[in-house]
């Protein structure tokens, strides 16, 4: 029964947002799970699916400022056969995309209740963000593809269409973020809370592009913070 509602979920905030209020709150553990496994194994797919090509494995070590990792083993681990790789890489993206659902379900729950005065509940707030698991997966397919087509991570919707990963890596994973997907997210995410509080949708437009400048401006000042120690660590090097 909750797996059914959380599906319904997911269906909704791909489709119209405002009708993720029809979940009922006790189903908000099973919209997270579904909504996170869902999402872990496209990216991992994807993640795979990457790294078939050369290009692609040498830009994201850039962007990573790691050396190109050998597919035969890591840290002594043999991850010669599939089973593993697969593995390994659904691993680490579970605890990635656990971590980021739960605290941008924080930060909406804490600024929806700042900016519209309404008492809205941790599990509102986590069912509406795994809502739109499916725009987050569409958006992962999309990318990848215009990636393995042009051969370069530099092509997608996204504000470092223009920027070289090689010339500036911070700069463009920073820009990378600033993304037709994130906005549209966010405005759906706030659309499904505020009408699930009775407001109108408009009032998520408001809501979703505070919240979404507010995490563009953190992650910008992170990669900026990044961006300066990097430099520090350069100029001790030189001789």
């Amino acid at each position: 029964m909750r797996i059914t509602a959380a599906m319904r979920s997911i269906w909704f905030g791909l489709v119209d947002p405002r009708q993720v209020r029809q979940t009922p709150t006790e189903a908000a553990a099973a919209v997270f799970a579904v909504a996170v496994l869902a999402v872990s194994l496209v990216g991992t797919l994807c993640t795979l699916w990457e790294q078939g090509s050369a290009t692609l494995v040498r830009e994201s070590a850039i962007l990573s400022q790691q050396a190109p990792a050998s597919a035969g083993s890591t840290e002594g681990i043999d991850l010669s056969l599939p089973q593993r790789q697969f593995t390994g890489a659904l691993g680490g993206t579970l605890i990635i995309t656990i971590v980021s659902y739960a605290a941008l379900a924080g930060v909406f729950m804490i600024l929806v209740r700042f900016l519209t005065d309404c008492a809205v509940s941790y599990s509102k707030a986590i069912i509406a963000t795994s809502s739109l698991a499916l725009v987050s997966m569409l958006d992962s397919v999309i990318a990848t593809a215009l990636h393995v087509t042009t051969g370069t991570i530099q092509i997608g919707l996204h504000a470092g269409l223009w920027l070289p990963p090689s010339e500036s890596p911070m700069l463009f994973t920073w820009l990378q973020l600033i993304s037709l997907e994130s906005v549209w997210r966010y405005l759906a995410i706030a659309a499904a809370l505020v009408t699930w509080e009775n407001l109108h949708w408009r009032y998520g437009i408001v809501v979703g592009l505070v919240v979404w400048g507010i995490t563009r401006a953190i992650f910008g000042l992170m990669a900026l913070v990044g961006w300066i120690v990097g430099l520090q660590g350069a100029g001790q090097l030189a001789p």
